[in-house]
């Protein structure tokens, strides 16, 4: 009994490790800036300038500002996709996925952190943006890619 529960502690840790290190190595992978310019375009999203702002959030309510302007780019970036796929979620590949998942387990390491005090909520806030920048470039070239 006790051989079975380590085993399943031990697994589901792995798996978080593995999920945890998945979602750093593809955001870690770029795509070239030429591939990401269709799409870049300075009323489609506000993720270009996200990191100046959170770099100047303090305040609770700053940090909060710059979490439902990620959650705003997500909804615009997964309704273009949505628009060009006719897919329910609006993201189609495995890695945007697995990010898809990583930002809403940052969405509630971002609570947490704030619920309780702790400083790394920055952090939280600094990988989505990451995976919006990542969801974004790939939708640019998907819908390059399908204009083309």
């Amino acid at each position: 009994m006790i051989t079975s529960i380590v085993i399943i502690v031990v697994s589901v840790a792995l798996f978080l490790y593995w999920f945890r290190y998945s979602c750093l190595l593809i955001l870690e992978s770029r795509f070239e800036e030429d591939e990401a310019r269709p799409f870049a375009s300075p009323e489609a999203s506000a993720f270009a300038l996200l990191e100046q702002r959170l770099a100047a959030a303090s305040t609770p309510s700053e940090l909060k500002h710059v979490r439902n302007t990620l959650d705003d780019d997500l909804r615009l970036i997964q309704s273009l996709t949505r628009d060009r796929q006719g897919d329910l979620s609006g993201i189609g590949s495995l890695e945007s996925r697995l990010l898809l998942i990583d930002y809403r387990l940052m969405q509630f390491a971002f609570f947490c952190f704030q619920s309780f005090g702790v400083p790394k909520a920055p952090s939280a806030l600094r990988e989505m943006s990451r995976i919006i920048g990542y969801l974004a470039t790939e939708s640019g070239v998907n819908l390059a890619a399908a204009r083309g």
